[in-house]
């Protein structure tokens, strides 16, 4: 790669006076400043509002642990949230939102339950098979079908039994299919496009409960689609992002290669992977799929020694603080080694929150980890990546997406790491 991978384009200018929050979040790029990669603060008014930029581990760390309840959701996010899912689990304090996130993930946690990893690679072979019959040096579409593996691997893990896992849910693929058709609709219409499998799942999910004797399901439709959806668009986003950038990086695609064949059988622990770990952490760092959070603050907050007064609705901008320059050497590049250094202290492990933390952090964190990890453990065993003649650009539609269906080929590799004998 000449030069450093894709970023956002700050063109705001201080001092800000901005449109809707919602027109900022939706736009960053139009009205964000370029000093959001150099502060703790940035402030604004926006629409009569008093909108407050967050770029400070710490602040980020204490508003998102909310310990005192002085920090809620913010109006506008349950507002948007509201808008596109209706009610379910993340939005406003609803008393049974803890019951439902264990619920979701039971099938996941269930002791005897079979390994995820396994059906987590039974989804990408699927993908590989069919990228191993494509036509010698014809470009991947990797956006494409990360969405097709995302969304398979996780109803191979979640709502299938042990025979179901082991073949593809006609459904599934055929909404994957319809929902990269509509790859720049609004949220609305991808949920639309998700319903009928949300239907399917839910069905499922009561009859699980119904056979365990566990009672009558928490989860209702609206969050099974925000399941669903969460679930796999995000990772989706991220793992194309990670296979282009090992396309563009070799070295790194080699190590990550070497380490995930020199594994033991001895089951799967995420730990054992750290040069993988390393390349998705930062995958995440440079494009963390959400990059802001919302949330009111209620009382004064303190800032990198300065005080900012309460009453103000706060955007914890993960995007600012995985790549401000205060915090950070050579923010825009893509450097995998950062996260292969000793243990960080407190303040570096602050800085790195694709997932949010606290409470309402992401319910799905250890899976997306485990399937980016076996995602490409199983298709670099078989494929070496290379760069195709398109290249990768950022796209956000309130989620940071990669756009580019060009981006990368491949050929097959032997066992030894060589191409396979005879082409494809």
């Amino acid at each position: 790669m000449d030069g450093e991978p894709p970023k956002l384009e700050f063109r705001g200018r201080l001092p800000l006076v901005l449109p809707g929050a919602g027109r900022v979040l939706r736009d960053p790029e139009a009205n964000w400043p370029p000093e959001i990669l150099e502060r703790s603060v940035v402030e604004a008014r926006a629409a009569g509002r008093r909108l407050v930029l967050l770029a400070s581990p710490e602040a980020v760390n204490e508003v998102l642990l909310n310990q005192d309840g002085d920090f809620p959701r913010a109006r506008l996010h349950d507002r948007m949230l509201g808008a596109s899912y209706g009610d379910n689990l993340v939005r406003g304090d609803r008393a049974d939102w803890r019951r439902q996130r264990r619920q979701l993930l039971q099938p996941f946690n269930t002791p005897g339950a079979a390994a995820p990893e396994a059906r987590i690679a039974l989804a990408c072979d699927r993908i590989v098979d069919e990228w191993l019959r494509t036509e010698d040096g014809a470009p991947l579409d990797v956006i494409r079908d990360a969405r097709r593996f995302t969304l398979d691997s996780l109803w191979r893990s979640f709502f299938c039994d042990e025979a179901e896992a082991r073949a593809v849910e006609p459904l599934v693929e055929a909404t994957a299919q319809t929902m990269d058709a509509h790859e720049t609709a609004p949220l609305t219409g991808h949920l639309e496009d998700l319903r009928p499998l949300a239907e399917l799942a839910l069905e499922r999910e009561r009859a699980r409960l119904d056979a365990d004797g566990a009672g009558v399901a928490a989860v209702d439709l609206n969050t099974m689609l925000l399941f669903l959806h969460a679930g796999h668009d995000n990772v989706a986003a991220a793992l194309a992002w990670a296979l282009w950038l090992l396309a563009e990086h070799p070295d790194w695609q080699a190590r990550v290669r070497d380490e995930w064949r020199g594994r033991s059988g001895a089951g799967f622990d995420a730990g054992a992977f750290p040069v993988a770990g390393a390349v998705i952490s930062e995958t995440l760092r440079l494009y963390p799929p959400i990059m802001h959070l919302i949330r009111e603050a209620n009382r004064d907050l303190e800032v990198e020694g300065e005080t900012v007064p309460g009453g103000f609705t706060t955007v914890l901008s993960l995007y600012a603080m995985h790549r401000n320059r205060q915090w950070w050497d050579m923010p825009d590049a893509f450097r995998p080694g950062r996260f292969l250094t000793a243990a960080p202290d407190l303040r570096r492990r602050l800085l790195w929150a694709p997932f949010g933390t606290g409470p309402r952090g992401c319910v799905g964190s250890a899976f997306a980890r485990t399937e980016m990890i076996v995602a490409l453990g199983t298709i670099l065993d078989r494929l070496e990546l290379t760069p195709g003649p398109g290249g990768m650009a950022c796209r956000v539609d309130f989620v940071l997406r990669p756009e580019g269906r060009q981006a990368v080929t491949a050929r097959p590799l032997g066992r030894d790491g060589t191409g396979a004998a005879g082409g494809r």
